[in-house]
């Protein structure tokens, strides 16, 4: 999406009374501004990750478990980036809000959405990084037509955007939008588990040119709006682990399926 689209899209936001992007029940200046189009009972209706979830790939657990205990998804499978957290369930209304922001081409909802991927600074590993370099897990160009605009990477802008008030003590962000995607592929969610593992091998390359930024305390946070397998982000890790020596490559996303 352009600059100038991404602006208009931005502006009717605005614009226009604010309302819930689910039930469209109308928020007052101050709800806007905590929690932009959502409001209380929605909220509500959403369900956080807790504090038990699988320290590998983030997936949430019924009861703490100890230590990197690989979770089922997980087990016996080589993942490239370190760790990744993940803000709420993929289920319900989280459901239906993404899918109207991706599918939907709700844009302004961009702002929700990076909103609720804060949460993931509760994980104390997210802090242990003078500098993390934002990488939005890319679109194939075909897909990016279709849909207008990249989702990852307005992920990406809206957590990098809310991350730098001064009075937050949290690493620096930077973005590097430093893949491309050269497979086109079937929609991950179109696809049974035993294909998600495998639909993405091979998808993504790192673009021309692409330098890392020198300095100490560095590591790359790869951003997506649903994890579900994880084999998306890994895809994307290995990608760059393979050109970069690396000492921290994490994942986030708002959502986990």
């Amino acid at each position: 999406m352009t600059r100038f689209r991404r602006t208009i899209q931005s502006a009717k936001g605005w614009v226009y009374p604010p309302v819930c992007g689910s039930c469209e029940a109308p928020l007052s200046t101050d709800r806007q501004l905590k929690l932009p189009f959502l409001c209380e009972g929605c909220e509500e209706a959403l369900t956080p990750i807790g504090d038990d979830y699988c320290q590998i790939c983030g997936q949430s657990y019924e009861t703490k478990m100890p230590g990197n205990f690989g979770c089922v998804n997980c087990g016996g499978r080589e993942l490239a980036m370190d760790f990744a957290v993940s803000a709420y369930r993929s289920s319900g209304m989280a459901r239906e809000l993404m899918h109207a922001f991706k599918y939907g081409k709700q844009l302004p909802l961009a702002r929700l959405m990076g909103t609720l991927l804060e949460r993931v600074w509760s994980d104390p590993r997210l802090h242990e990084v003078e500098t993390w370099l934002v990488v939005p897990v890319p679109l194939h160009p075909r897909r990016l037509r279709e849909r207008g605009f990249n989702q990852s990477r307005e992920l990406a802008l809206e957590f990098i955007r809310r991350s730098g008030t001064p009075d937050q003590e949290r690493p620096e962000l930077k973005l590097f939008p430093s893949l491309k995607r050269i497979k086109h592929t079937v929609r991950q969610a179109q696809l049974d588990r035993k294909d998600r593992l495998r639909n993405a091998v091979g998808a993504y390359e790192l673009k021309r040119s692409v330098r890392l930024p020198d300095g100490d305390g560095i590591g790359i946070l790869i951003v997506d709006d649903v994890i579900t397998t994880g084999t998306t982000v890994s895809e994307c890790a290995s990608t760059l682990r393979r050109s970069f020596e690396l000492d921290s490559v994490a994942a986030i996303s708002v959502m986990r399926g």
